[in-house]
């Protein structure tokens, strides 16, 4: 199906089939397609209930051959067996890092001579892709960017046919999550949605997208710092809104220089939860900016900004992703001094949306504000 290129979050908002509950892949089982690849994690044990489901088709599984980020020469193990296997559909079940390996590995599949940063015109994807989510918050279930790993840098692919068919949400990948990673995920998720609404690519139809996602990554998470039950399909689908969210309106300066610290040992969702309330700080140092966030903390459940700044603190400190505060401050105001490293996040495509400009001062009172 043709889709507009270029200014793609101005014009469309496009939202793949979602099903959702335990086994909500027995959904699937009429989907058109005759060979379908997997690909999943080491840990993934469900290929019964996957080959009960397509039992007319041609199903074969695949654990991913990267580990953490893909780059493009782990991928090489799975995308060989896929091109053995030649299938006209992908399922990725998995995390963030699962998602994006599969979207690469269905693109080099179809298109093996492509070469990273070369521009790709019109729909060029033929084989359909599914994605069943293991983990909140990424939001790579539903972007149209495919995140990889090149000379110890975050780089990306952005293809709107990235953009699945059908979103599983099976509450049962999740619920054995750690607490660590769910709060990790969590400060992610609300990464996205704020980052998102006061983007300056601005597209009016998801800010309500954002509102509610807010409100229900908020009350989940909520639920976690008091050891209450979690309803983690309304913690999945908040974190699903905030793809959307992001994928439109594209995120800003918690991502920017989340993105360059992969290679320093912190994990994404540590990095921008500890980036995110300094950011809004400095980012409300603009009238217009301020305004912004303190429509969305109201309508998502907040008295305040301020009280969303807090709440964003709260989470880091229960988690106990605060303690490494102390030791990325130290960092930061060493690397302020590297220009390659400045221009890093200045240059991140996961960061264009900051509302305010990401000159040396501003980074340099943002490191500071951490």
């Amino acid at each position: 199906m043709w889709q507009p290129q270029g200014l793609y979050n101005q014009f469309v908002l496009r939202i793949p089939l979602i099903l959702k509950g335990d086994e909500a892949v027995r959904g699937l089982y009429n989907f058109p397609c005759e060979r379908i690849a997997v690909i999943h994690e080491p840990f993934f044990k469900d290929q019964g209930l996957f080959k009960t489901v397509f039992k007319k088709k041609e199903v074969r599984f695949f654990v991913r051959s990267w580990n953490g980020e893909p780059d493009l020469a782990g991928l090489s193990g799975t995308l060989s067996e896929i091109e053995v296997f030649h299938p006209d559909t992908f399922i990725a079940v998995g995390g963030g890092s699962v998602m994006d390996g599969t979207k690469l590995c269905r693109l080099f599949y179809e298109l093996p001579y492509y070469t990273p940063g070369n521009r790709i015109d019109g729909s060029v994807l033929k084989t359909k892709f599914i994605a069943i989510p293991t983990t909140v918050g990424s939001g790579a279930e539903v972007s149209s960017a495919a995140i990889f790993v090149k000379d110890h840098h975050k780089e990306m692919i952005v293809l709107h046919e990235f953009q699945p068919d059908a979103v599983v949400f099976d509450e049962r990948y999740v619920r054995e999550t750690p607490e660590k990673i769910l709060y990790a995920s969590g400060l992610d998720a609300m990464s996205h949605l704020i980052e998102g609404y006061v983007s300056k690519n601005e597209n009016s139809m998801t800010d309500v997208l954002a509102e509610k996602g807010l409100e229900m990554v908020r009350n989940e998470l909520d639920h976690l710092m008091k050891k209450e039950d979690i309803d983690f399909f309304r913690f999945q689908y908040g974190g699903f809104l905030g793809g959307i969210v992001q994928n439109h309106c594209v995120v800003g300066a918690a991502h920017g220089v989340a993105h360059q610290l992969t290679e320093l040992g912190y994990s994404h969702g540590e990095a921008v939860g500890l980036l995110l309330a300094a950011s809004i700080k400095e980012n409300m140092k603009d009238e217009a900016t301020r305004n912004k966030y303190q429509v969305l903390a109201k309508k998502s459940g907040f008295d305040s900004a301020e009280e969303l700044i807090t709440f964003i603190e709260k989470v880091c400190m229960v988690s106990g992703i605060n303690s490494r505060k102390a030791e990325l401050k130290e960092i930061l105001l060493k690397k302020e001094k590297d220009a390659a490293f400045m221009d890093n996040i200045r240059n991140d495509r996961g960061g264009k949306g900051n509302p305010i400009e990401m000159t040396d001062g501003y980074l340099k009172q943002l490191f500071r504000s951490v």
